[in-house]
């Protein structure tokens, strides 16, 4: 295996025998300078940056001209092109037409290093770090990439969020969960649709994964991690509905922030025998000729120069979609829709060239909604955070159960609303509402006298306002001695204030009688508004259009290796992070703080440990090929009829009578 020296010394070669058998592919520059989509437009056309670096806030124009051009092409054509099908195409072709391009081709003679070990990871943030750190320490010979410059590198995120780790139960006293119940519950969020094996893991690794990431913390270091919502409040009932409050998500608040958590974990893969190369942007996979099986991966450096790693397997923790509206609109369509075909960003995005890399050979990504870290639900975040009390639309009415597994789920029915407004409505005992939400993201994260103090200033700052209101929070807030004068100072019209009285009505009598026959809510949560002083809060619906971070991806097996035509994983290729799929398909979830990283670190680090003990780590690519054939029984029931057109089953012949 080469060292960085070696790989800046060695002079440009003509490509020979023994490098072809190596896996080295003759490419030519084409189409990596001439493009034939907006991929292969290159970096700089887009105003894209490295698939692990992060985004830029003035790509604006840029993708707004990609938008433009693919309108116009569209409009090009008055009368729609006859419908041939897409059936044999693999999901790039299908969804990633007129964005995705193809593969870059280069030249043999531009790549002007080659350098092989057993495992290439492409990425060291949170997932890429955790993967080469773990399988380096198991003995694996491993090379991790990073797009980014050693000075300029940074991790996203603050808070890791896990299960029954030693520090939460041992450390802090936190009571530990039933993984078996936290699976159940997290297939709720995500319409049976996560991947069960990765689902498995985290709720039952990843509490190890988390000691193993702070091994080595001073106790001083260790005291500084935040355990967010801790303590609860005495007689917290950790139970609201279905659904569980998990607590104790491990916030980097202290001397060691995330991006120095990770750059530490980085320092123990390289102690372990890993080599971390930066300023290596992956922009193609070493592959045969139908795409299923990768044996490398070309990268390059800011200087414009190449270099091939190959390996038995490549592992791309290349980050998210979020910086590419194209590919963000395409796959988590959810969010495009709801925002009305606003392109969807991501604050935090990386460039997706990662997950692009793998759909051009034929690779799936994630076969559901896709989604982010919110734009797929309405959450009125109050001034004491995204708190499930009384939601109300802009009829003044009544619409959900609001204490539906949190926020980022309550909130979908929300999204479907008319118009771009609502009310959320409490009263005086606004300290037992704060106190007994349901702990997860977007939800209050502190649950401490000092965070209490500061929204008593803003519900003192908002009595003391009248029917101005007082937006001190940064959110103006009202509060009036009755309902009905409450109602007038958020300016609702007559028959709207008269929706709100009756649906304030009917609350309070749900909670007295015990059940929620409207909407199904606990009536536990269901804090009665009776007493006065009264507090509203009309608020903006913001949906659609990206958030934080995207959050769907390739799609996946349990071993995490990336799936191709016929739902076959592709030989070599894997995916973790952000990059792979199988974790939010339906959207963010917010069952706890901070899920994504810890997601991510805990994928990381079985996928690493996978990787570097299993004794083929391809098994699943031939294993049950030669199972028997499946009978077809005469006796069963008719199917429905298999596909249309031409060659089809004869009307009322195949399928259910009429």
């Amino acid at each position: 295996m080469s060292n960085n020296k070696a790989l800046s010394d060695e002079p440009s070669k003509e490509p020979s025998q023994s490098r072809a058998l190596r896996g080295r592919i003759p490419l030519s520059r084409r189409n990596f300078l001439a493009g034939t989509g907006a991929f292969a437009l290159g970096a700089a056309s887009l105003g894209m940056l490295a698939s692990c670096a992060p985004a830029s806030t003035s790509g604006t124009s840029a993708q707004s001209s990609a938008s433009e051009s693919a309108a116009g092409a569209g409009a090009a054509s008055s009368v729609a092109s006859p419908y041939s099908g897409n059936a044999g195409k693999t999901m790039g072709e299908v969804l990633g037409a007129g964005w995705l391009g193809e593969e870059p081709e280069i030249a043999d003679s531009d790549i002007s290093n080659v350098v092989d070990a057993g495992i290439i990871v492409v990425g060291a943030g949170h997932s890429g770090t955790a993967c080469a750190r773990h399988a380096a320490e198991l003995g694996a010979d491993v090379i991790l990439l990073e797009s980014m410059t050693e000075d300029t590198f940074s991790a996203l995120g603050n808070d890791i969020g896990h299960l029954n780790s030693s520090w939460q139960v041992d450390r802090i006293g936190i009571p530990t969960y039933d993984p078996i119940e936290f699976m159940n519950e997290y297939q709720m969020y995500g319409a049976g649709r996560v991947q069960p094996t990765l689902l498995s893991q985290f709720a039952n690794r990843s509490g190890e994964a988390l000691d193993w990431f702070i091994d080595g913390y001073t106790e001083d270091e260790k005291n500084e991690l935040i355990p967010l919502n801790w303590p609860v409040v005495e007689g917290y009932n950790y139970k609201k509905g279905p659904f569980t409050s998990y607590v104790g998500t491990c916030q980097f608040g202290g001397s060691v922030n995330i991006t120095e958590a990770v750059k530490r974990s980085q320092a123990k893969a390289i102690d372990a025998g890993a080599q971390l190369i930066y300023d290596q942007k992956a922009v193609r996979l070493v592959h045969n000729e139908d795409g299923t099986e990768v044996t490398g991966v070309i990268a390059q450096d800011s200087d414009g120069n190449y270099t091939q790693y190959n390996g038995n397997a490549v592992v791309l923790a290349c980050g998210d979609i979020g910086s590419n509206a194209p590919m963000y609109n395409a796959i988590c369509r959810e969010n495009y829709e709801l925002g009305e075909y606003n392109d969807c960003m991501a604050m935090s995005g990386r460039d997706g060239s990662g997950i692009a890399m793998a759909m051009r050979i034929g690779a799936k990504v994630e076969i559901a909604t896709g989604g982010d870290m919110g734009s797929h639900a309405f959450i009125p975040l109050t001034p004491m955070e995204g708190i499930e009390c009384l939601w109300l639309n802009k009829y003044g009415k009544r619409y959900c159960n609001e204490a539906f597994g949190g926020p980022l789920l309550s909130g979908c029915a929300g999204a479907r609303q008319p118009g771009d407004m609502a009310y959320i409505i409490w009263d005086s005992d606004w300290e037992t509402v704060f106190f007994n939400q349901l702990a997860g993201h977007l939800a209050p994260k502190e649950w401490d006298e000092e965070t209490a103090a500061t929204i008593k200033t803003y519900m003192d700052n908002a009595a003391a306002a009248g029917e101005e209101g007082d937006d001190t929070s940064g959110k103006f807030l009202y509060c009036a001695d009755t309902l009905d004068e409450l109602c007038d100072w958020m300016g609702m019209e007559p028959a709207v204030k008269a929706n709100a009285l009756a649906a304030i009505e009917k609350w309070n009598a749900a909670h007295d009688a015990g059940a929620d026959t409207e909407f199904g809510r606990d009536p536990e949560t269901m804090w009665p508004i009776v007493n006065g002083p009264f507090y509203g809060y009309p608020c903006s619906k913001r949906v659609g259009g990206g958030s934080l971070v995207s959050t769907s991806g390739l799609l996946v097996t349990g071993e995490q290796q990336v799936q191709g035509q016929g739902f076959e994983p592709i030989k070599g290729l894997f995916a973790t992070g952000n990059t792979s799929g199988g974790r939010f398909p339906m959207g963010y979830n917010g069952i706890m703080n901070g899920v994504s990283i810890g997601m991510a670190l805990t994928l990381g680090y079985t996928l690493g440990e996978y990787l570097a003990t299993a004794d083929d780590i391809n098994q699943y690519c031939t294993l049950g090929a030669n199972n028997a054939e499946v009978k077809q029984s005469e006796n069963g029931m008719a199917g429905p009829p298999m596909g249309g057109g031409e060659g089809g089953a004869p009307a009322g012949e195949g399928g259910a009578p009429a």
